[in-house]
Parts: structure tokens; sequence; C-alpha cells
């Protein structure tokens, strides 16, 4: 019984022939390998598969099963391809080298052979594949790493879209009871005025005029109602899409998209003296209308407060325009608000960066809008400063342009 040496790397000896299996062993024993051996390709290959075995060398010419074709099936398991094999021959023809190297060896070694050449090829291959092990444990650890920093990335874009979203639903709902206050308050004066007729009497309803004249007086006060009310539905249908959690690409109009945008922040605009100007190219889009529609929304707002910051321009404008051109949609918002500051343009988009008071601002809007436009949308969200004529005078301002595919891919 040939004895081996226990250690932490192990090569497999593959040779019918005892003697010359005997003398490699010898040679490798010294350099404390830890030894495995088998006389036919049939048991190496079944050693190979239940052993951990770190290199091969493999006999060329055996019975039943030659070196090629051991190291051919070897090279087709996964579980162990990636073993180095190293042919042991007495043949040095260039043609079965060659074929060797087709088959999936590493290097040869010619019988017989020198014990220096045998341990220094051993040891070359060994270090080889501790090298390529260790490298692809540095890659493993990396991808880990990178899937680690993207899946945290992604949950912060998501923390910052949900903080974005709540921001705007603040906005939203603060809009709501701008536009609902008159008419409640429109309702409620006219129910008071129909109870306080009733309660005084004003109507002899035992005459026919007065009969006719209250008949009259309440059908138009419930009229008046009535209109309110529906007022009041307008407001609730134009507000409900931006509340509902809708991840589905829908088609829409661009001219009606951007309709619901003023008409939500209307409230936020009046007692503002700024004019909105609009000049559609209208086109039928399909993407995610919801997360549109935030972008647009956030933008409008974000001039509305850079011309509410500004005392010194002759007309404060707000002109929203579209255009269709090559499949893509372009949505330019520009203001006469006087531009962005040289210093903090190249910022603007950055998660929390913000020109407004800490009460009035989170500084993730403009960050989450280019995400969603970007991200999302796979289109651009950019910003540049402008000069434009405008009746007798030139304003100059920021101009917010978003460009999306009319058709988003899937």
């Amino acid at each position: 019984m040939i004895s081996v040496k226990n250690e932490d790397l192990t090569v497999l000896i593959i040779d019918d022939n005892s003697q010359n299996l005997q003398v490699a062993l010898n040679i490798l024993s010294g350099a404390g390998y830890h030894l495995l051996y088998a006389q036919d390709g049939k048991k190496g290959i079944e050693i190979t598969k239940n052993s951990k075995v770190d290199l091969i060398l493999l006999d060329v010419l055996m019975p039943k099963m030659d070196g090629y074709t051991v190291c051919h099936q070897l090279k087709e398991d996964p579980s162990t391809r990636e073993i180095p094999v190293i042919f042991i021959t007495i043949k040095d023809d260039e043609k079965d080298i060659v074929k060797g190297f087709e088959c999936g060896s590493v290097d040869y070694v010619t019988k017989p052979f020198f014990p220096s050449v045998l341990l220094k090829r051993v040891e070359t291959h060994l270090t080889l594949a501790q090298t390529r092990n260790r490298l692809k444990d540095i890659n493993a650890h990396l991808e880990e790493k990178v899937q680690k920093e993207i899946a945290e990335t992604r949950h912060k874009d998501q923390i910052l879209f949900q903080q974005s979203k709540m921001a705007s639903m603040g906005e939203m709902i603060a809009n709501i009871a701008h536009q609902w206050r008159q008419p409640l308050g429109a309702i409620n004066a006219i129910a008071i005025g129909l109870k306080s007729k009733l309660l005084l009497e004003k109507f002899d309803l035992s005459q026919k005029e007065d009969q006719t004249a209250c008949i009259q007086h309440f059908d138009e006060k419930l009229t008046n109602i009535e209109n309110y009310t529906q007022h009041l539905t307008q407001t609730i249908d134009d507000f409900r899409n931006f509340f509902k959690p809708n991840r589905e690409k829908t088609h829409f109009y661009i001219s009606e998209l951007i309709q619901t945008a003023l008409n939500l922040v209307s409230a936020n605009f009046k007692n503002s003296d700024i004019e909105i100007i609009t000049h559609i190219e209208d086109a039928r889009v399909e993407t995610f209308e919801n997360e549109l529609l935030q972008v647009v929304i956030n933008i409008l707002n974000n001039a509305k407060d850079a011309l509410c910051k500004t005392t010194c321009p002759p007309n404060s404008l707000i002109i929203v325009s579209t255009k269709v051109e090559n499949g893509f949609l372009s949505i330019m918002i520009r203001d006469s608000a006087g531009g962005i500051e040289k210093d903090i343009m190249h910022k603007i988009f950055e998660p929390y960066f913000t020109t407004k008071h800490k009460s009035h601002g989170t500084g993730i809007g403009l960050y989450m809008s280019k995400e969603i436009i970007e991200k999302h949308l796979q289109g651009k969200l950019t910003v540049e400063n402008v000069r434009y004529p405008f009746k007798d005078t030139t304003c100059e301002g920021a101009e917010f342009v978003i460009k999306i595919p009319l058709i988003l891919d899937s």
C-alpha cells in the first residue's frame, strides 16, 4: 500500500503503469502534497468527483479509457472542469501535444521526467489555480458587495420616492382644502338662507303667487348647490389619479395631463398674479401617467415659488409647451423668475438640495423628478437659463425640459 501525506493541496495521479505511478508519488511526496492515485481513467474520474482535488497528473496511454477521453469528460462536468490537468506522456509529437491542449489540459510533462521539472510544473499550476480561485472569491465578494450596494441604493431611492410622494400629497391636500373652501362656504350660505326664509315665513304659501315664488327661489338655490357639488366632485376626480398607487402604463393625451396638472395647482397659484400660458402640440402617450403628472406638478410649483421670491420681473409668467419629434415628446416649462444662479445650477438635481426654507421644502422634489423621468420613464430631465421675448419686453428665467418616448419600452 502506497502511503500518502495529508496536506492542504491534493494532487491526483492517474497512470496504469505501477512503476511510473510510484516514481511520481515518490517525487511529489517530498514536496508535502496530499497525494491520491488511480490506475485507470474511470477510477480517476470517480475519485475526482468524490474528493477535493487541486491538480491532476494524467497519463495519456491507458487501456479502455485513454487520457484524452478522461480529460474531455472532466472538462464537460461543471464540478471538475476547473481542475488543472497536466498530461504525463511519452508522446512528444506536436499533434499529440496540441490534442492534449484541445482537450483542456494546461501543460504536459514527457516520460521519463526529471524530478525538478515535474515539481516545478506542479508547483506553477497549483499556484496559478490558487490565484484563480482567490480572484474568483474576490470577484464573488465584489459582486456580492455591488449587489448589496445596488439594493441599498434602490431602497434609499424608494424611501426618497415615498418622501417625495408624501410631500406632494401634502401639497395636494392643501390644494383640495383651498379649492373646496369657497364652494363649501357657498353651499353653507345657501342652506342658511333657505332655512332663514322658512323660519321667518317669508312666503305665504296660501297665496298662489307666493307658492310660485317659493318654488322658483328654492329651485334656483338647489341648482346652485348642485353646481357647487359638481365642482367638488370634479376636484376629487382630478386628485384621484394622483393618489392612486398605479404602476401600470396607460394611454393618455398629453393635453389632458397638462390640464389636470394645472387644475391641481390652481389653488396654489390663486392670488399670485402669475399668468400661465400654454402652447400644446397634442400627442397620445403610453407611459406611467401618475409619475409624469407628479413631475410636471413639482416643476410648476417650483416655478411658482421662484416667481414669488422674485420682485423684479415685469411679467410673472409660466409658459408650458409641448413638441413631438422623432418618436419623443418634449415638455418645456419656463418661468420669468430671472433664472437659476450659476453656482448652484449643477446642484439642483442633488438629493436634499433646496433653496427654500427648511419648513417649506424637502429638497427631494427635483432629485426624485429626475429619477422618475430618467429611470422610470426612460427619458431625460434637463434645465437651463433662457432669455425670450414676451410682448414688448424680454424675459429671463429657468426652462425645464422633460423628454420622454411616446411609447415606453417594456
